[in-house]
């Protein structure tokens, strides 16, 4: 009975966890030099993947911060001072680790389509120019994603005043995009789970819960939150 009860603390515990998985990465550099609020670049993919977080490279370690992540189809180069076509993933509250170190930025859920091109904007919205990153233009790229560097942006959003060019400092994370359970492979009662958890309308208590059996069961996260 302890060591079961020990084993449904641990899946509580992990499945409380944000759910994450093994992920690829591509990352520019961490060498500074210049700061602002925000940072604007774009991602091109050479196949489907989904974005599932950031690193960021901040200044002023321990400081609460902000942060949004806004997205457009299409170039940021040239909708670098309008909100038109820009569309927001989210904002998150994060504490920056200062620089030189990797600050998480726990944000993701976009999905890229191969050969298409995707405008980031990255901004702090408390205000302070605690964003780092480096004078100079530059393609990152490691064969799955391409990352253009563009801008450096003031406050307000998106009318601020615009720096370039500037090299993004950071990490973005990725994967390979969801489709369904059966299509990755499970049968019997790991698809049934799957399926309740990826594929229908379960949310709250009882989507929390659902997942917490699920990691009980087979000590891995559902194949929609990889």
């Amino acid at each position: 009975m302890k060591r079961l009860l020990t084993l449904l603390l641990a899946a509580i515990a992990f499945a409380a966890v944000p759910l994450s998985a093994a992920s690829q990465s591509l990352t520019t550099l961490y060498s500074a030099g210049n700061n602002q609020s925000g940072n604007m670049f774009d991602l091109q993919a050479t196949k489907a993947i989904k974005i599932t977080s950031f690193d960021l490279h901040m200044s002023n370690a321990g400081s609460t911060n902000t942060v949004s992540v806004y997205w457009r189809a299409g170039s940021a180069n040239g909708a670098e001072s309008s909100s038109a076509g820009w569309n927001r993933l989210g904002t998150a509250t994060v504490v920056s680790r200062g620089q030189g170190v990797a600050t998480p930025l726990p944000i993701g859920g976009l999905v890229l389509q191969a050969g298409q091109t995707y405008g980031i904007y990255i901004i702090n919205e408390n205000g302070p120019a605690y964003l780092l990153y480096t004078d100079g233009s530059n393609v990152f790229s490691n064969g799955d994603l391409a990352l253009t560097t563009w801008f450096g942006k003031g406050l307000p959003l998106f009318t601020g005043p615009t720096f370039s060019p500037r090299q993004w400092n950071g990490t973005v994370y990725y994967g390979a995009p969801f489709t369904t359970c059966a299509a990755e492979g499970y049968r019997g009662g790991q698809l049934t789970m799957c399926q309740k958890i990826c594929e229908s309308n379960l949310t709250g208590s009882a989507l929390s819960g659902m997942v917490k059996l699920y990691v009980a069961a087979y000590r891995e996260q559902p194949a929609c939150a990889r």
